[in-house]
This record gives C-alpha cells, structure tokens and sequence, in this order.
C-alpha cells in the first residue's frame, strides 16, 4: 500500500465535524469548490502512485522468481560442471588404460613377429637338417654299398682262385 493510501484510507481518521464529505474528496470550510480539480488530479496522481506500488510491487515478485530460478539454473550449472569434470577425469583413466593396452598389443605383436622368425629359421634349419641326414644317408648307402660289392668281389676273387686252384 502506497503512503498516499495510507493518508487518504485511515479508517480511523474522521473529516472533523466542521468539513463536509463528498465521495473521497474531503472539503474542508473555507474552502471554495474550485479547488475540487486540483484534488481530482492529487486524486489522480494517487491512483497513479499507486499503480506504480503495484508494478513495483509486481516487479520485485517477478525478480524474486527470477532470482530463484537464477539460483537453480546456478546449481544446474554447478552440477553439469561437475558431471563434466568427472567425465574428463573419466575420459583421462580410459586413455591411460587404452595406452597400456596399446603399449602391451605392440610389444605382444612385436614379440609374435620374433616368435615367427624363429620358427621360420628352426623350420629352415630343420629342412637343412633333413636334407643333410638325407645326404648323410645316401652316403652311408653308396658307402655300404660300395663295401658291399668290395666284399663280394673279394668273395668273387677269393671263389675264383680257389676254384683257379
């Protein structure tokens, strides 16, 4: 309530005996009724005051709804940033373990391919080896062989002097 309300609507105060009322215009004696457009502008001025209390009073209720939702969307803020570092912190273990995991598929990969040059030169000197018993074989073949047909042609000649005999 504006202080003009409050000066023209004291139920308490009564016009004094001696001043006559007229609707909400107060008419004091000695008075001349030509004065009743200035108290119809100050009448005016009133309700224009007045308006002005209400906006005003209208405005800081809406800034005192803002300022709450200001406070709440603040705290939204705080509680995304939160989220937000939480999921770069996140994010930053992932990458560490993803470079772990990296770390170890290269030096598996890197011990696989040791492992298959390995495998390739034990199968190469296996076949070396192979055809190196194989050699080792036929020789021990031709050798026996040969001591073979040494022994049978010594039996042979042995036979024919005998018989030559």
């Amino acid at each position: 309530m504006g202080y003009l309300d409050r000066l023209y609507n004291r139920p308490t105060e009564q016009p004094s005996s001696t001043s006559e009322v007229t609707e909400t215009v107060v008419h004091f004696p000695g008075t001349t009724k030509g004065y009743g457009a200035v108290l119809d502008l100050v009448n005016k001025a009133a309700e224009v005051i007045k308006d002005i209390e209400n906006q005003a009073s209208e405005a800081k209720r809406t800034s005192s709804l803002a300022e709450k939702r200001i406070a709440e969307l603040e705290a939204e803020v705080q509680s995304a940033q939160k989220c937000i570092r939480e999921a770069r912190h996140k994010l930053k273990e992932s990458d560490e373990a993803a470079r772990g995991d990296r770390a170890r598929l290269e030096a598996a990969e890197r011990k696989l391919c040791e492992l298959e040059r390995r495998a390739r030169t034990a199968e190469a000197n296996a076949k070396e080896n192979a055809n190196a018993l194989a050699r080792i074989e036929e020789a021990i073949r031709t050798k026996l062989l040969e001591n073979r047909l040494l022994a049978n042609k010594l039996t042979l000649s042995a036979e024919q002097l005998e018989i030559s005999k």
